[in-house]
């Protein structure tokens, strides 16, 4: 191949090169464009990132009363006496008596902390119940809170859930609060996605998984599917 027909054919594979390169660019910024377009996508019908704003003094009340329910179970949870804490293990049958063991609790798969309060204001009891999911590492994934009142009904109800793999932080948390009528009616729901340092993510950055799960509106119905020994 002479001096000429070598340049002109290096000038062909550098434009063809060049059209590729191009090409497989534009390719992954199209890419690129549909997965966030999709992720947004995704998110729009999602249920847990909905917020539900609190639309009359009445609905008002009732999210006052159960967050004065919070403080008093968040008070006791602080102290030795008034939690029992059950435990659901892998290598036995039926709910233990829980008390933090090393060697047990590679066997722990849930675990459940519950208070029984009282209203003095409606001279009412109340039941608090936590029930802790663990992975295989010993580290909670799910966390879900309940408040029954003294009928049994579902008044709040939390979701709490973290994760490694979301792609938007070193850990991602979810914590998603439902406040709830006697009548069952959803009252107020609110939304929270955060990092470690408690700093707000954008939930479109973010993949978190979704579990299924059932909040129980009735104890009985709770109970049911966990039957805890609540009245030991």
């Amino acid at each position: 191949m002479n001096f000429t027909k070598r340049v002109i054919f290096l000038l062909i594979v550098c434009l063809n090169i060049s059209t590729i390169s191009f090409a497989q660019t534009d390719d992954v910024d199209f890419d690129q464009q549909n997965t966030e377009e999709l992720a947004e996508e995704e998110w729009e019908d999602d249920d847990e990132i909905q917020v539900v704003d609190v639309e009359s003094v009445e609905n008002q009340n009732i999210v006052d009363q159960v967050y004065a329910y919070v403080d008093v179970v968040q008070d006791i949870s602080q102290q030795e006496e008034g939690v029992v804490s059950w435990a659901l293990y892998s290598d036995v049958s039926g709910f233990v008596a829980y008390a933090p063991n090393k060697e047990r609790d590679i066997f722990l798969l849930k675990r459940y902390d519950v208070i029984k309060g009282y209203d003095e204001e409606e001279s009412k009891n109340y039941i608090y119940i936590k029930e802790y999911i663990f992975n295989k590492n010993q580290a909670w994934d799910f966390i879900y809170e309940r408040i029954y009142d003294n009928e049994g009904k579902l008044k709040y109800f939390v979701r709490r859930y973290n994760t490694y793999n979301s792609g938007c932080a070193e850990v991602a948390f979810e914590e998603s609060e439902y406040f709830y009528n006697p009548n069952g009616d959803l009252v107020k729901k609110t939304y929270q996605i955060y990092d470690s340092q408690n700093n707000p993510l954008d939930i479109d950055n973010c993949y978190m998984d979704r579990e299924v799960y059932d909040k129980y509106m009735l104890l009985q119905d709770f109970l049911r599917t966990n039957p805890l020994p609540l009245e030991e």
